[in-house]
């Protein structure tokens, strides 16, 4: 899989930061709102006396207004993508199959990658420009990392889909000859515990990761 779709999975793994940070700036958009109004002389006012404060609010609120969105527009492509990737996949008239021998909930890699990625990116100021150039070199240090060592499997966006990650056994076909994979990771909006062994359709996420994409 390419760069992009691992891209994308990882920048909607920070799904609950994007609206954290959307929310946070609109309220202080809001809040400058109601202090400008408040300070402003309303009477008697004119078309050219409104637009003028209305540039001069935009000047005041540039860098949370930029952030709203940047951050709105670049969830929504990243959604857009992903979404058309998987229905790619089950549109293929090349799926892959495999048999899961065994599986088990991963239940605790959402919860390790909420804390330990997103809580403390919330330390960050996203209405200081400082602040927000502090955090895109972090960002950028840490997708490097996790998108060059495809560690972007854990992903929120996903989970609201109904998908859920299991820890696997999966049989497949190589050369002709069953093999069989263990500790393989599959992305599924199927519970893979139960019924086993279990015939899946899925496609190659990374080496040992699998979004199953079966009907």
């Amino acid at each position: 899989m390419g760069n992009r779709f691992r891209w994308d999975m990882f920048f909607t793994s920070f799904l609950p930061l994007w609206i954290s940070i959307i929310v946070s700036n609109i309220w202080t958009i809001v809040c400058k709102g109601i202090s400008f109004v408040a300070k402003t002389e309303l009477l008697p006012i004119s078309p050219r006396q409104i637009l003028d404060a209305c540039i001069q609010f935009l000047c005041i609120v540039k860098i949370e207004a930029i952030s709203v969105i940047v951050l709105a527009i670049y969830t929504c492509i990243s959604i857009h993508h992903i979404n058309g990737v998987i229905r790619r996949e089950q549109r293929s008239n090349n799926k892959s199959k495999g048999t899961i021998r065994r599986a088990r909930r991963a239940n605790k890699l959402t919860a390790e990658f909420l804390l330990a990625y997103i809580l403390p990116m919330l330390a960050f100021n996203f209405s200081s420009l400082k602040s927000i150039v502090l955090f895109l070199i972090y960002f950028a240090v840490l997708s490097f990392l996790c998108v060059r060592n495809s560690n972007v499997y854990t992903n929120v966006f996903l989970e609201l889909k109904g998908y859920r990650m299991y820890d696997c056994d999966i049989e497949c076909i190589v050369m002709n000859n069953p093999h069989l994979y263990t500790d393989c990771l599959i992305i599924s909006t199927k519970n893979l515990t139960q019924t086993l062994p279990l015939e899946i359709e899925y496609f190659d996420f990374e080496n040992y990761i699998y979004i199953e994409i079966g009907a």
